[in-house]
């Protein structure tokens, strides 16, 4: 079932209840651990109104910092519905799920269309990062002369429903697959032009195709999202937090095995969206 609210979709079928993390890892993210979701109006199972300030602090906190992330601001005051989003997020609303309800809202549309075109070492770091990405796939997206327009995306009702390809994927022909360096630049070629948005969204797309490819190697997706961390730590590029900013590739892939996908999934988007946001603002 979608959960509608104005301006976003929300995806229902992965719920942030899964996403506590053990105790050998709390405060790994600097954020305390979150209280199960409020049960109905029934009353079994009710919590505290201690614990649904504590679920509505660690939530606001962690829908602060995505919002920031996402629109690369510092200020949320102007995210319209944020409350309700937090209150979503309470009830169950995925971490995916909201991700991308921000990015194919309006507000973000219409960011990736007035905004100029990004920067050349915006779009470089884009297409190495993409590249490096693709290279870890079994099916990778091949974009064509209009993937920077805004994809029109449908959503699944149940959890594992089939999702229909975006506009910019084409069929893959059975071509051989190429080489990292011939990837990356074509995708320069055919991003030049395109938004900072659209390139944190197109990046972000893509790692979320990747971990529906490998939806049942939990092992060697915490392995890739352990490499990634610490390569763009050593890259400079700051994750948020401390614990972050450990260049420990043990302790990132602990973190991976034992968290729920849906905020492995999160911690790759930030780490790709910061990325991005570090050179642009560099660029400034």
């Amino acid at each position: 079932m979608r959960l509608l609210l104005p301006g976003v979709v929300l995806v229902s079928s992965v719920f942030l209840s899964s996403c506590r993390p053990l105790s050998s890892l709390l405060g790994l993210l600097g954020l305390e651990q979150a209280p199960a979701p409020v049960a109905g109006s029934s009353g079994k199972n009710e919590k505290s109104p201690e614990d649904v300030a504590g679920l509505t602090k660690a939530n606001s906190e962690l829908l602060g910092e995505m919002v920031r992330v996402v629109f690369n601001q510092e200020k949320i005051e102007d995210q319209a519905d944020f409350e309700g989003l937090v209150q979503s997020l309470n009830q169950g609303a995925s971490l995916e799920g909201v991700y991308r309800g921000l990015v194919m809202g309006a507000r973000y549309r219409g960011m990736e269309s007035k905004s100029q075109g990004a920067s050349p070492a915006e779009v470089r770091v884009f297409a190495a990062e993409m590249s490096e990405l693709q290279m870890t796939m079994r099916n990778p997206t091949r974009f064509n002369m209009d993937s920077k327009k805004v994809p029109e995306i449908e959503y699944p009702d149940e959890e594992g429903a089939s999702k229909p390809a975006p506009a910019n994927e084409e069929a893959d022909s059975g071509e051989v697959k190429r080489d990292k360096d011939s990837i990356q630049k074509d995708l320069m070629r055919k991003f030049v032009g395109a938004s900072l948005f659209t390139l944190k969204r197109s990046l972000g797309e893509e790692a979320l195709r990747k971990f529906d490819e490998n939806k049942d190697d939990l092992k060697g997706i915490a392995q890739w999202y352990a490499a990634l961390s610490v390569r763009l730590i050593q890259l400079g590029v700051d994750g948020g937090l401390p614990l972050r900013n450990t260049p420990d590739f043990r302790l990132h892939a602990g973190f991976a095995e034992k968290m729920a996908q849906d905020r492995v999934k999160w911690e790759v988007l930030n780490r790709y969206h910061r990325y991005l946001n570090h050179v642009a603002n560099d660029a400034r």
